[in-house]
């Protein structure tokens, strides 16, 4: 982790380790800086990084070598993560090596059990810190000064108070924002029903959906946006038994209007998808759970050298690599994956005529062979290829699908021109907030997050798509 709040320390144990997982954020910001306040140099992930050092190195030293005590925050979520159950036994280690046993000081943060709590954290007095933080943090305090721990901050106060910096990192001045948001322009206005003389089997039904963007909602019954395409009717002849105007109604055919157009928008996005060249998987992320997904992906030399061409509102173009090749580091050596982007919609709940879209990109992950990664292989992958994908990168990616599915005129369009075709706006809405953030005030990237530019061979942003 890193050092949060201090000045310059000699390698000197001097400082207070905070382990936690994420859940419990926001009790690690208040503890972190009302540590400070009392003069304790705090190390947590929830602040800022040591300057210019690495970030695993930082860890290893800051837990080895400049850790006075560390504290456990217990919850449910920290006892199934390896990250700080990690750190715990390290620190158990390193207290036995120096021979202090209160070095982990566990600090209950949810009024665990001890049942609940990990077997080699159950002999060490706990603190509790449930149901009050101010007792808590009481008994802390007494724990600390009884153990002589080192307060070497003079100007901890003035250190936590400016650790908050909200109301100077916010101004006064209006900022228009890109969100991954897009509104259906037109949504077709009719709901068509058809009939087939002899019921579809199971069989026949899931195929339907894959050629018609169509809702089956009895085995000889069928409800779309459009007529059938010509080889689904010379197949199975369905019959036209009518039209209704969706928002003339409650529901059709027993089914929620709204529920149903959503239903049917989700069924033409699917077929927009595949027509543009996208392929599909079903992949298992988890056997124990038999949790599956599903998702679009780019397919590898779909597009020229992979690259998806990308114009920013400014007029900027640019690329990016929609497929790729990565190296992730494991105890065997070296393995090579390929991520490819995966787009996927849906649309915002509450929202109806004009319905809204939210386009959400993920990664769909293979070794270097095709085959699909599973299980934690996807999770671990996934941190190692995204950690450096800031709002700048997600942003592109945004505006690259978009882009990408639609026309020269900026519209995403399904089905036959007229009253049955979905139109979907191809940019963004782009809400206005009256205030800003004063994004001068972040500091750069590190270079170790922001090192995959290079591995692709260009920064997105520097490089014109026709080059």
């Amino acid at each position: 982790m890193c050092r949060v709040l201090g000045t310059d320390m000699k390698q000197a144990r001097d400082h207070i380790f905070i382990s936690y997982a994420t859940e419990q954020s926001a009790l690690c910001d208040w503890l972190a800086r009302r540590l400070a306040a009392e003069g304790y140099a705090i190390w947590c992930d929830r602040q800022k990084l040591l300057g210019g050092e690495n970030w695993p190195n930082d860890i290893d030293v800051a837990i080895n070598e400049r850790t006075f005590r560390m504290l456990a925050l217990l919850s449910r979520a920290s006892m199934n993560k390896p990250n700080p159950q990690g750190e715990w036994l390290k620190g158990i280690a390193i207290g036995k090596k120096l021979d202090i046993d209160d070095f982990v000081i566990p600090l209950n943060t949810e009024g665990l059990r001890p049942d609940e709590i990990a077997w080699n954290l159950q002999p060490i007095n706990y603190i509790a810190f449930s149901p009050s933080w101010a007792d808590g943090l009481a008994s802390l305090l007494k724990k600390l000064q009884s153990v002589a721990a080192p307060r070497v901050l003079n100007d901890g106060p003035r250190v936590a108070v400016e650790s908050i910096i909200a109301s100077s990192a916010v101004r006064d001045e209006p900022e228009e924002l890109l969100s991954n948001c897009f509104e259906v322009i037109q949504t077709p206005r009719y709901i068509r029903k058809y009939e087939v003389e002899t019921d579809l089997s199971i069989g026949e039904r899931r195929a339907l959906r894959t050629e018609w963007a169509c809702r089956d909602v009895l085995p000889n019954c069928v409800l779309a946006f459009e007529d059938p395409p010509s080889i689904v009717n010379t197949r199975h002849r369905f019959q036209y038994l009518g039209q209704v105007p969706w928002s003339d109604t409650e529901s059709v055919n027993g089914i929620d209007t709204r529920d149903l157009v959503v239903s049917l928008i989700h069924r033409c996005l699917d077929l927009l998808l595949r027509d543009k060249g996208m392929k599909y998987s079903v992949i298992m992320e988890n056997r124990n759970h038999r949790k599956h997904i599903k998702q679009w992906y780019l397919p590898q030399g779909l597009l020229y050298k992979d690259r998806v061409s990308v114009t920013f509102p400014s007029g900027k173009k640019s690329w990016f690599k929609g497929v790729g090749e990565r190296t992730y580091l494991t105890i065997t050596g070296r393995e090579i994956y390929r991520y490819h982007l995966s787009p996927s919609f849906s649309v915002l709940r509450g929202q109806i005529d004009p319905f809204v879209l939210f386009l959400r990109n993920r990664v769909y992950l293979t070794d270097n062979k095709g085959r699909p990664l599973e299980g934690r292989k996807i999770v671990s992958r996934r941190k190692n290829l995204c950690k450096g994908w800031f709002n700048y990168e997600w942003c592109a990616r945004t505006l690259g699908i978009a882009q990408l599915l639609a026309d020269e005129d900026m519209y995403i369009q399904f089905g036959p021109d007229g009253e049955q075709q979905l139109v979907i706006s191809a940019m963004p809405i782009v809400p206005n907030a009256p205030q800003r953030i004063r994004d001068e005030l972040v500091d750069e990237p590190d270079e170790i997050y922001t090192a995959w530019h290079e591995e692709d061979g260009v920064e997105v942003d520097d490089v014109e798509p026709d080059e």
